[in-house]
């Protein structure tokens, strides 16, 4: 087999930088907290409680292996299609809107899971109990790779199915002793409980007014929730109202209403309300509402920072960044669509040597309006021979086939033409170059792919790119 190998890059131009970068201004935000994941077979699906104080955050940044793997402007991160029976630890960043980045949080570490190995019932659902008032106590607990419906019972009390992955409870009576137990839903009622603690009160006094009433959202946007509610049907004295989102206090209210804000789009919630009295003691407390932020940013960041290589007088390599979640890019050449990418990267082929370019990237946010363009980058790809041979013909994708319970094959083919070297690109980074008509890439099940073909000259300048290919990997369930 014949490898040609392409120049390493000459020329690097970053937008909008001309020296040294100085250091962005303003404190760091607060680390985010509660890092938690849901685990399934083709991916883990992040979320985390943005930071309680500090800085005003913009954006969080999600990491892997010391690299970011993921940027979001809310707090929520599905890492999806990143193969069967692999495990990674994530930490997650918050970032101000001057670019200032938090100490990580705490890591998480999944293992996707294999179809007909899926977690049992009793998978684990470790619960830590925190905050604890002789009234009153937190719970936050891990969801674990199993069904992330968990039923909460407190000293036997059911309190139903709790969405999210904490809750305040109120109530409760001093210098008393309570055990709290998690058990999953759908499961045999014998199942020992998945996650466990027992907890005493402190001493003090208890809150005899009933919990408020009628809890309901009155507005949403993309960065606030309106709520409003009935003060406690037994008429009993109200001092103040405490606002809740899952275990954590955020608002206290003479007023049966309060408006939360500094949230972050196509977030939810889980809001619940207690009555206080006089020194603070909690009632119980209403049944849980889970509103959700408006699903698109009104304000939403733009593609920045490019970053252009030439690699040869025919390629360059675009690089951006974009501090939320895109579907997709677009890349401009002028007014001119000349890729669609999945990842922040492109790669650009068969362009004429010497020639200026004026590049842009626009996001496509997922059921949202797109991203404005970047700012403009020019470039120039590197002087050399003119001749350019075509894009490749016929380029395919057999249907992948599975190897073994993890691994599958995914069969590719073209048209060849004489003279000419073949090179596969999976997103912007290059799988290979390759004689002949076809080749078998050998990938991880349940990963997803986007495959784009070149043909190579002996002066290692390539044609324009195929359409893209896209594809899911499949996988064997276990037996």
């Amino acid at each position: 087999m014949r490898t040609l190998v392409a120049p390493a890059a000459v020329l690097t131009v970053l937008a909008g930088t001309s020296g040294a970068v100085a250091a962005a201004p303003g404190p760091a935000p607060l680390a985010p907290a509660d890092l938690s994941g849901s685990v399934a077979a083709t991916g883990i699906a992040l979320s985390w409680r943005q930071p309680a104080g500090g800085p005003a955050v913009a954006s969080f940044r999600v990491y892997e292996g010391g690299a970011v793997v993921r940027r979001t402007a809310t707090t929520s991160a599905p890492m999806q299609y990143i193969g069967v029976n692999t495990t990674h630890t994530y930490t997650v960043t918050a970032v101000s809107a001057n670019g200032v980045e938090s100490p990580p949080s705490a890591p998480f570490t999944g293992t996707t899971w294999t179809p007909g190995m899926a977690p049992q019932c009793d998978e684990p659902a470790p619960l830590t109990v925190f905050d604890v008032t002789s009234s009153a106590l937190s719970v936050r607990w891990s969801v674990g790779r199993a069904s992330p419906q968990l039923a909460l019972t407190v000293n036997g009390r059911d309190y139903g199915i709790v969405p999210g992955t904490s809750l305040r409870v109120g109530g409760l009576s001093p210098d008393t002793a309570y055990a709290i137990a998690l058990r999953r839903v759908n499961c045999d009622p014998r199942t020992p409980a998945v996650g466990y603690a027992t907890v005493r009160t402190l001493p003090g006094a208890t809150n005899a007014a009933a919990a408020p009433r009628n809890l309901a959202a009155t507005a949403q946007t993309d960065r606030s929730i309106g709520l409003a509610w009935s003060a406690p049907s037994d008429g009993s004295y109200v001092h103040q109202f405490a606002v809740y989102d899952g275990a954590y206090r955020v608002a206290t209210t003479w007023i049966p209403s309060a408006t939360i804000t500094g949230l972050f789009h196509n977030t939810v919630h889980r809001f619940t309300v207690a009555a206080l009295d006089v020194a603070g003691n909690e009632s119980e407390h209403s049944p849980v509402l889970s509103p959700a932020t408006a699903p698109c940013p009104v304000r939403p960041p733009s593609p920045s920072r490019l970053t252009a290589t030439a690699v040869t007088p025919s390629t360059l390599r675009l690089d951006w960044i974009l501090e939320s979640t895109a579907g997709s890019y677009t890349v401009l050449d002028g007014d001119s669509a000349v890729a669609t990418v999945t990842d922040p990267a492109a790669v650009l082929t068969g362009l004429a040597p010497a020639s200026p370019h004026s590049l842009r990237v626009v996001g496509s946010l997922p059921g949202c309006p797109d991203t404005s363009a970047s700012a403009p980058l020019t470039v120039t790809t590197l002087p050399g021979p003119a001749g350019r041979p075509a894009a490749p013909l016929g380029f395919h994708a057999a249907q992948p086939t599975t190897v073994n319970t993890y691994d599958a094959d995914v069969p590719l083919s073209w048209t060849p033409s004489p003279g000419l070297a073949y090179r596969l690109y999976d997103g912007a980074t290059v799988v290979g170059t390759y004689p002949g008509n076809a080749v078998t890439v050998r990938t991880r099940g349940a990963e997803r792919h986007q495959y784009r073909l070149t043909a190579v000259d002996a002066n290692g300048d390539e044609s324009p790119p195929t359409a893209p290919i896209d594809v899911i990997t499949p996988f064997l369930p276990a037996p």
